[in-house]
């Protein structure tokens, strides 16, 4: 099954449903390098004719708005815009807090923060056993650079790996 694919731009640290400009689109991340599946090959969503939109995949998607939607920070967490907004979705809880670390110091800290931020916002897949294991990794893939990979472990024995690479620029 497949849905309406949604497109993460990462600059903008803003997502859409992806409309169709092409025959097939490469997801990529801000310096253009493709996220790439547990074979090395570019993700990419296939055009359905006649549509107007970008059919892609459902478990991409799934990861997308569980990690790029910004979950409620709770009183405890400091805001790092020095506002007291602590976002979230109004519907309920959704999303992660990876929003709370955009402006963090590369320290191992903070690798830890996002690996946890991750785990907890992908833990519905397990809970509603869409996958029965989900594993991050975090490594800082330069000085000011994290790079996460998340391997979803399927109910049908499917592995699925995708790695992030430059999405987080620490100052």
């Amino acid at each position: 099954m497949s849905d309406i694919a949604t497109r993460w731009d990462v600059g903008a640290g803003t997502g859409d449903w992806a409309l169709s400009v092409a025959q097939s689109l490469i997801w990529t991340d801000e310096r253009g390098d493709s996220i790439i599946d547990q074979a090395g090959r570019p993700v990419a969503a296939q055009f359905t004719p006649g549509t107007g939109l970008v059919v892609g995949d459902e478990l991409l998607t799934a990861v997308l708005i569980s990690l790029f939607t910004d979950a409620s920070a709770d009183l405890e967490d400091t805001i790092p815009d020095g506002t007291d907004d602590p976002r979230g979705w109004w519907a309920g809880p959704i999303g992660s807090k990876l929003w709370l670390r955009l402006r963090s110091k590369a320290t191992p800290t903070v690798a830890a923060l996002v690996k946890h931020d991750s785990e907890q916002a992908l833990a519905w897949l397990v809970e509603d056993s869409v996958a029965a294991a989900v594993e991050v990794t975090t490594e800082w893939t330069r000085p000011t650079m994290l790079g996460v990979q998340i391997i979803i472990r399927r109910t049908s024995g499917d592995v699925r790996a995708l790695a992030f690479s430059h999405l987080w620029e620490t100052i």
